[in-house]
């Protein structure tokens, strides 16, 4: 592993971290996760209670569990930049938690369960989540491969390897 972090991995990393860290005191907790996911699911005008809404909660709690014990190296219940950062960076990490949870991101916009993301879910869930439609097209036509105007899992993991272990 390189000991030094290059400038478009430290903006990444910063980026992914505060999207993370709800409540901006630097450190990842449930709390901050769970926040996410239901300010997401409203935004998105997902109704509480109903199986949508359920299955995401779920899924946020799963992967909650699944980084903190892949980033919580100092076993305090929360998620340090500097452990975030350190994780991140080992390729086991990367297989095995963070591309699986953007995977399971990318799959809670799939409203119509079709087992793919269509520009117009993905653009919905981006802005759900406060990106710009600029930038949640612009990544959206970085990700589509193969121009057919949809994501699928293995051509969005596919992009999260090319992304982290470049």
């Amino acid at each position: 592993m390189r000991s030094t972090v290059t400038p478009a991995e430290r903006d990444h990393f910063q980026t992914l971290f505060r999207q993370l860290d709800a409540d901006g005191d630097g450190r990842i907790a449930q709390v901050d996760l769970d926040h996410l996911v239901q300010t997401t699911l409203m935004r998105s005008g997902t109704f509480p209670g109903s199986e949508r809404w359920r299955r995401v909660t779920d899924l946020g709690n799963r992967l909650w569990d699944e980084l903190r014990a892949g980033l919580d190296t100092d076993q305090d219940g929360t998620v340090s930049a500097r452990e975030f950062v350190t994780a991140y960076r080992r390729p086991e990490f990367l297989e095995r938690t963070a591309i699986p949870f953007e995977v399971a991101v990318l799959e809670m916009s799939d409203e119509d369960g079709d087992g793919r993301v269509s520009v117009t879910e993905w653009v919905a869930w981006q802005q759900a989540k406060g990106v710009p439609v600029h930038e949640a097209l612009a990544e959206f036509g970085e990700i589509d491969a193969d121009d057919d105007g949809y994501l699928g899992r293995s051509e969005y993991t596919r992009y999260l390897e090319t992304r982290y272990k470049s």
